[in-house]
């Protein structure tokens, strides 16, 4: 049985913020039967966040997928709105932007 997973990351101006957060995800050891995605909204940032994200999408592979949406309402609760709008899990978890997962403890929960 395979369990599918988001990570939901609402982000304002969150430029400085994603990179270490996203290695320590990239970085995650996950079981064979794990299918996961992360999702990085942007909540009408006027930093360059577009920019990190789209870097970061060129080097994420396997079965995990990195999707980049934009919100044009500002406040928190329009992003995580957005992100359950488009994950493609039933299980979905949110992490702030400046939140840093360890990258060495098994599987993103």
């Amino acid at each position: 049985m395979t369990l599918s997973f988001t990570v939901a990351i609402p982000t304002y101006n969150g430029a400085s913020r994603l990179s270490e957060l996203l290695d320590n995800l990239l970085a995650q050891i996950t079981p064979d039967n794990f299918v996961w995605q992360v999702i990085v909204v942007d909540n009408n940032s006027t930093d360059n966040t577009a920019d990190v994200i789209k870097d970061y999408q060129s080097r994420w592979q396997g079965e995990r997928s990195l999707v980049y949406a934009f919100e044009d309402q500002q406040g928190a609760a329009f992003a995580r709105q957005k992100a359950m709008q488009l994950a493609q899990s039933e299980l979905v978890g949110f992490l702030d932007d400046d939140v840093v997962p360890s990258s060495d403890r098994g599987a993103v929960a």
